[in-house]
């Protein structure tokens, strides 16, 4: 659960992150794939991921490498007058909440062009094991439109050292007084013979 709140976290940050330089979109859904294939209506201005092709796969069969060919298959279409960046992310969830598979593509070179649909395979190589029990996914899509700086630096938050942090009060129960007249007893103690 808490690796589940750790990357819900990071698509949050993703997403804070992508609307800074472009814009993004996230949208939950129910696990309902017909012959793996699901409608979405995820859309980000005028780019739309409008179905997910699930395959569960298998792992590789015949090689030591323990990597799944599961995937998703994503449609993006492009409904926009401009040639646009696009990067997609997609996280699967079983019924309590648990992450049973991840991953994301994008743009490699160039742009998606207006008008335009494409569709890509995102992997989810080493967390498939338990895909069998999806119960929802969550789709996010990232854009940034052609001609947008690219360049965007990141800068962390100042860090304090303990020596520069104010003083830490707190207001807790003072400690409980020791007995009046405690009673020691002495006793002379001897060698075993």
């Amino acid at each position: 659960m808490r690796f589940t709140r750790l990357f819900m976290g990071s698509l949050v940050a993703l997403g804070l992150a992508g609307a800074a330089s472009g814009d993004s979109a996230t949208k939950k859904f129910s696990w309902n794939p017909v012959n793996g294939a699901q409608t979405t209506d995820v859309s980000d201005g005028t780019i739309v991921v409008s179905q997910v092709e699930f395959d569960l796969g298998s792992t590789l069969k015949g090689t030591p490498i323990r990597k799944s060919s599961a995937k998703a298959k994503v449609r993006i279409d492009n409904n926009g007058q401009s040639d646009e960046e696009v990067g997609v992310a997609i996280v699967v969830f079983d019924s309590e909440g648990n992450v049973v598979a991840a991953g994301s593509n994008g743009t490699k070179w160039g742009y998606l062009g207006k008008g335009d649909r494409t569709y890509y395979d995102i992997d989810f190589p080493y967390v498939y094991r338990h895909l069998d029990k999806a119960a929802s996914f969550v789709v996010t899509v990232e854009t940034r439109g052609k001609g947008t700086s690219k360049k965007q630096k990141y800068t962390s938050p100042p860090v304090t050292t303990e020596s520069e942090a104010p003083p830490v009060t707190s207001q807790s129960e003072p400690a409980p007084a020791p007995p009046k007249s405690p009673t020691v007893q002495t006793e002379d103690l001897k060698p075993n013979p």
